[in-house]
């Protein structure tokens, strides 16, 4: 599984936040004309320099995620974006997280405003970190799934959710006349339409889906097995190494360090099924190669996963 080379975590985490293939083309999700593209700061040769001396020296990258720790990966998603539109020289971060109010009440909220130098304009940037497990309900043989079949881990969250809530809402902020007021008092006109959705998408080993209309194909599929039906089908993944991946270590591919426990395909089977039996919560595994390198990764769920995911008016966990 292709990752970046460095050798912090932070580091990759930070490359891969910003520079990995998008999950999703937010130009063929936006309905006709509303003018909302894929983020467009790519990793060119000066931005490659960066980040290997940054992988030499990280301190000032650490320093600036311990001054406000935290335990939720979308924050921490936010934390690493935040940190490069800092640092990059052709960026100036204007605003993040800015909240539109009307009389007290709030109307939603930017997760950035930032000015390109290159391109000459400001761009309200929005931002989503997803993981999607594909669950058949609706699709038979046709060649792209529906959002609607993709799920969260806990099954709380879905993509035509997620999707609906970017692409109706948080993008089209901008034309609120109190957002507009707010973003004239930063010196920011109309700005242009960004989203960058990164992550993962997961196919059930026994029954895949199709990937849904939209999805980036330089993004690999991975997969997720039952706990009950991991000892049958950890074979077909074709590696006998397991790393368990804390939350915070879920987005760029996974180096094992020293401190890491390395489990066997017994190991592993029998620490999921105990842990999973104590806690029914959907475990991320990464497979890694002998020199503790990813290469692949997949969720193993509670056996009755998804429970009651059939309910239409499923809502989403943020």
């Amino acid at each position: 599984m292709s990752g970046f080379p460095y050798l912090t975590q932070a580091v990759r985490d930070l490359a891969w936040t910003c520079f990995s293939p998008g999950l999703l083309h937010s130009w063929q999700l936006a309905d006709e004309g509303q003018n909302v593209t894929d983020c467009g700061l790519f990793l060119t040769p000066a931005r490659r320099r960066w980040l290997a001396q940054l992988d030499n020296e990280p301190r000032v990258l650490l320093e600036a995620l311990t001054q406000k720790p935290v335990k939720r990966l979308g924050l921490y998603f936010e934390q690493l974006w935040h940190f490069f539109l800092e640092q990059d020289p052709d960026t100036t971060l204007i605003a993040h997280n800015l909240a539109v109010r009307d009389q007290g009440r709030t109307l939603g909220e930017f997760d950035v405003i930032y000015w390109c130098h290159s391109r000459q304009r400001h761009f309200h940037l929005e931002l989503a970190v997803k993981f999607y497990l594909g669950w058949r309900q609706h699709t038979s043989f046709e060649l792209a799934s529906q959002w609607r079949e993709w799920l969260g881990p806990s099954s709380q969250d879905r993509l035509d959710l997620k999707l609906e809530q970017l692409l109706r809402r948080q993008i089209r902020l901008s034309a609120q006349p109190q957002a507009r007021e707010l973003l004239a008092e930063l010196g920011v006109g109309t700005p242009a339409r960004e989203i960058a959705i990164k992550g993962y998408l997961f196919q059930s080993l026994i029954d895949p889906l199709p990937p849904p209309f939209g999805y980036n194909p330089q993004c690999p599929l991975q997969h997720w097995i039952p706990v009950d039906k991991l000892a049958t089908q950890l074979p077909e993944l074709q590696t006998d190494r397991y790393l368990l991946l804390a939350k915070l270590r879920w987005l760029s591919p996974a180096q094992a360090t020293d401190e890491d426990e390395i489990l066997n395909r017994t190991e592993l089977v029998e620490r999921l099924q105990s842990l999973l039996a104590s806690n029914p919560r959907s475990r991320l595994v990464a497979g890694v190669s002998a020199a503790g390198l990813e290469l692949c990764r997949f969720f193993v769920t509670p056996g009755d996963w998804p429970a009651g995911a059939k309910v239409d008016h499923l809502k989403e966990k943020t």
